[in-house]
């Protein structure tokens, strides 16, 4: 057995003991193989990511294959969906496009490689609008992102307020 064969089964354990009860780690263990898979209760992408790849971190490829889970908070799994998992070799590791309001305001879902100076040019057409959209959402944000807005969360949900409203200029 290759060190990395060997490593997948004891990162698999490691991972899953933290979410599941002790008793029933046993039965979760088993690689997934790519086509399609039918989600249980307690997958995500990442876990879904380790048992197929053996890493967790290429998650977003697996939202690349299902881009119908981008349009969900949390980019949520429902028990019982059936999740593309493609071969190794035809993963797009590129990140997830973002998908911007019509019309505001809105909810949105941050993608991963999201910034909240991405968002406001994406939503405003102007990334100087960033703290708009921090202040619409500063009772929700996390700790994290109230430290560092840089480190906004794939998956969570912001409010996008509307644009302010233009200043009239001479011609009006």
């Amino acid at each position: 057995m290759s060190p990395k064969q060997f490593l997948i089964p004891a990162i698999l354990a490691l991972a899953l003991v933290g979410c599941a009860e002790k008793d029933k780690v046993s039965t979760e263990l088993t690689q997934i193989l790519p086509g399609e898979y039918i989600a249980s209760e307690d997958d995500n992408l990442s876990v879904i990511a380790l048992r197929a790849y053996g890493d967790m971190e290429l998650w977003y490829s697996l939202l690349n294959a299902n881009p119908q889970l981008s349009t969900r908070p949390g980019f949520d799994i429902e028990p019982g969906e059936i999740i593309i998992v493609p071969i190794m070799e035809k993963l797009d590791r590129s990140l997830p496009k973002s998908i911007f309001p019509e019309s505001l305001p809105a909810d949105y879902i941050i993608m991963p490689g999201d910034s909240l100076t991405f968002i406001a040019k994406g939503c405003y057409g102007d990334s100087e609008l960033w703290t708009r959209i921090y202040d619409a959402n500063r009772n929700t944000l996390s700790e994290r992102v109230k430290q560092d807005p840089r480190q906004i969360i794939a998956g969570e949900v912001l409010r996008i307020p509307a644009p302010p409203a233009k200043a009239p200029t001479a011609s009006d």
